[in-house]
């Protein structure tokens, strides 16, 4: 069983509208940690436990990959995560807020502020140019396009689309796609980024050149990535690896290698 920092009685700090935020005490350096979480969907003969007992601590800076066989639950883990599922029991705690106390619209604010997203279909607008869909997060949340012009040229150099800035999702390759849709997580500057599948539809080379940036932007801007993957070179490239079973966190790796990742699975897969 992880050990957690949380304190044992949160204490209220007020209430917002509908909402009560409740903060807790985080261990230094924590982004975001689950306690006891479970997810149940169904009822009766079509129960499904897709998440048991989770508790878990991700820290600032941390690249950590989620892997486990298939219904394993790790889709569920990061949708819950990211504030995009709500839990059956137990807790997500982000920054210090626990998100049990905010509603729905608290927690797209959440998500806007603290928050970056990476899928496995990039979820470009067409008719958008590469910085314009860069520069998205930051228009839906109301704020003007000038005030994240330095950020904006940063993120292009970083991601490599500097001279490509102007260019459509149609005229640039799925590498490239995948490149601006990091760089639209990263706009601004949230303190977690959550990758599904981010490597998912390219190739080998250009998947690795993806990763790489991951790992850039852990150490560059200290931000948390959590990715699942059920690929075992994509979660090599990870600081840690989270194996999930039948909704559980059965073993975890730090400083993994693809042979490792992959008998691991394998043993998963088998028991299962």
């Amino acid at each position: 069983m992880l050990q957690t920092s949380l304190l044992v009685a949160p204490f209220t700090v007020r209430g917002v509208g509908e909402d009560i935020l409740w903060l807790v005490q985080n261990g230094a350096g924590i982004t975001v940690e689950t306690v006891g979480l479970s997810k149940v969907y169904g009822e009766g003969s079509t129960t499904v436990r897709a998440l048991r007992d989770v508790s878990l601590e991700f820290l600032g800076g941390e690249f950590a990959a989620i892997m486990g066989p298939s219904g394993s639950g790790k889709s569920t883990l990061l949708h819950i995560l990211g504030a995009l599922d709500k839990p059956s029991s137990g807790r997500v705690i982000v920054g210090g807020t626990d998100l049990s106390g905010l509603s729905d619209r608290k927690l797209t604010l959440l998500r806007r502020q603290r928050m970056g997203f990476v899928f496995q279909f990039f979820n470009l607008i067409p008719t958008l140019s590469a910085e314009e869909n860069v520069l998205l997060p930051a228009l839906i949340a109301g704020e003007r396009a000038g005030k994240y012009s330095e950020r904006l040229d940063e993120l292009l150099e970083l991601v490599g689309l500097a001279d490509r800035r102007t260019h459509r999702p149609d005229e640039l390759s799925g590498g490239e796609q995948q490149r601006v849709a990091i760089a639209r997580a990263l706009i601004r500057n949230p303190d977690m980024i959550l990758a599904d599948e981010p490597t998912g539809n390219l190739d080998s080379k250009t998947g690795a050149g993806v990763l790489d940036l991951l790992r850039q932007s852990a150490a560059h801007y200290d931000q948390t990535i959590l990715m699942v993957t059920h690929d075992p070179r994509a979660a090599a490239s990870a600081d840690r690896v989270v194996f999930l079973s039948d909704g559980r966190v059965v073993d975890e790796a730090r400083d993994p290698d693809p042979d490792g990742i992959l008998e691991r699975i394998k043993n998963l897969e088998s028991a299962g």
